[in-house]
């Protein structure tokens, strides 16, 4: 269920509130992150969500744009990689792997996706290993992606949230959480970041330098 879209997201779990929890068996709902974002207030209707952050990959500093990463926690993303195959027999060097947990923003399942591109154009361009190249051919399928689904009024909402490390309690802000444009972050602080795979289309550059110019 939290794959459902704002639309019925907003709908099942709040109108539809009672009917879900009058179900006599012992359950857990999966929700949309934008749905504990919702000003109607998730935990009204229902116990306190159990939020799953994203893995943070990063050295937080609300004031500044561009975070330097924590090795550790970049290490411990490409260990995902790590245990399910022999780094130095799939790739070129295990900097390409780093490259891939960097780009994951700490998101189990696009790192997932970008690696599985990443083999298959390997395996398609007859490399023996995956190369530089290889990994940035399937960065760049992702990116792509986004440029095809985020609206264009969404970059300078995207701009706001790469500068205050929070996103709008709006109806843009849920659909940026929702289509993962926006991670959210937490432990001792509670923030949010621009996918690292949308911080490269030039659309958000010119929308987050235009927000600087304007400080």
């Amino acid at each position: 269920m939290d794959r459902v879209p704002p639309s019925v997201d907003n709908h099942l779990f709040f109108d539809y509130a009672a009917q879900l929890q009058g179900l006599h068996c012992t359950i857990i709902y999966t929700a949309p992150i934008s749905v504990v974002y919702s000003e109607k207030n998730l935990s009204n209707t229902f116990d306190s969500p159990n939020i799953v952050p994203m893995v943070n990959i990063y050295e937080f500093k609300r004031d500044e744009c561009d975070l330097e990463y924590n090795q550790t926690a970049l290490e411990a993303v490409a260990s995902l990689i790590d245990q399910r195959v022999e780094v130095d027999a799939v790739f070129e060097s295990r900097q390409q792997l780093l490259e891939l947990a960097k780009s994951s923003g700490g998101h189990v399942r696009q790192l997932m996706q970008i690696t599985a591109r990443a083999f298959l154009t390997a395996a398609t361009r007859g490399h023996n290993k995956v190369t530089a190249d290889d990994v940035t051919y399937a960065i760049k399928q992702e990116q792509f992606n986004f440029e095809r689904i985020i609206p264009t009024q969404h970059y300078s909402a995207l701009a706001q949230v790469c500068l205050t490390k929070d996103v709008t309690k709006d109806e843009i802000g849920r659909m940026m959480l929702f289509n993962i444009s926006v991670f959210e972050y937490n432990g001792d602080n509670r923030w949010n970041y621009v996918n690292p795979v949308v911080k490269q289309i030039n659309a958000f550059q010119e929308a987050l330098a235009a927000a600087k110019a304007n400080l």
